[in-house]
């Protein structure tokens, strides 16, 4: 990592640690994934359901508050929290946003810019992939001569889903190194459509949220890198 990289993730981590951070940002501003900040999960949310709606992305700094957080529709509000270890250094991003379905019938079918005829949200692996393409990009020349994994050396799998809160909020995303010497990621996800007839008997509060745990980019970086070790072995 550049000493202009190491700055910025550690005054992003920073920010995480001292105070609940409430970021307006305008529709269709793209931001980059490949460090922590503070409009990381608004946009997670465009990029999930390809929304124009102007976001405001809440950035919690205790864990207790951010599992109780609901994200908002009208107006649209995500929440962010950065999880680190004890000696400061990021090692989980986690975002809670909300649904295509919920924003279109919030908001009407101008609120996405992108729809399929089925169902247009992308899965929280979907940002696992852009946070590895757009690090990687950041690499100076010899930072990926000597990474030891590369983008394609790099295993997406399936998200592991939670149907209930209390479910998700206990999970982690997760990183290892399998037995074929790739690097592994998987993502922690929670989704509830606002149409689908099996919540219709749950809370409004509850249903039409995607909630997602990344692996925090900057400990991505650092996998890449080989400055880190990821668990060996699939730890389920």
């Amino acid at each position: 990592m550049t000493r202009r990289r190491t700055g910025l993730a550690r005054r992003a981590i920073a920010i995480a640690a001292c105070a609940t951070l409430a970021v307006a940002l305008p529709a269709a501003r793209p931001a980059p994934l490949d460090q922590s900040h503070a409009g990381f999960c608004a946009e997670a949310q465009r990029r999930l359901v390809g929304t124009t709606v102007p976001i405001e992305n809440i950035v919690e700094t205790d864990f207790e508050t951010f599992k109780r957080a609901k994200p908002a529709v009208r107006p649209l509000r995500t929440h962010q929290y950065l999880l680190s270890d004890e000696d400061g250094r990021a090692q989980q991003l986690s975002c809670k946003t909300k649904t295509a379905d919920h924003l279109r019938s919030a908001h009407g079918a101008g609120a996405l810019s992108r729809q399929t005829p089925d169902r247009p949200d992308r899965a929280c692996r979907d940002l696992h992939r852009d946070m590895i393409r757009e690090i990687w990009h950041s690499l100076s020349a010899d930072e990926r001569r000597g990474a030891p994994f590369t983008p394609s050396r790099v295993m997406l799998e399936p998200d592991a889903l939670s149907y209930t809160g209390s479910g998700w909020v206990r999970s982690r995303a997760t990183a290892w190194r399998g037995p074929d010497d790739t690097l592994h990621l998987r993502s922690a996800a929670l989704f509830a459509a606002w149409e689908d007839w099996r919540w219709k008997v749950m809370p409004d509060t509850w249903r039409g949220n995607h909630y997602c745990h990344l692996v925090a980019p900057e400990r991505l970086r650092q996998l890449m890198l080989g400055t880190d070790r990821p668990t060996i072995g699939d730890p389920g």
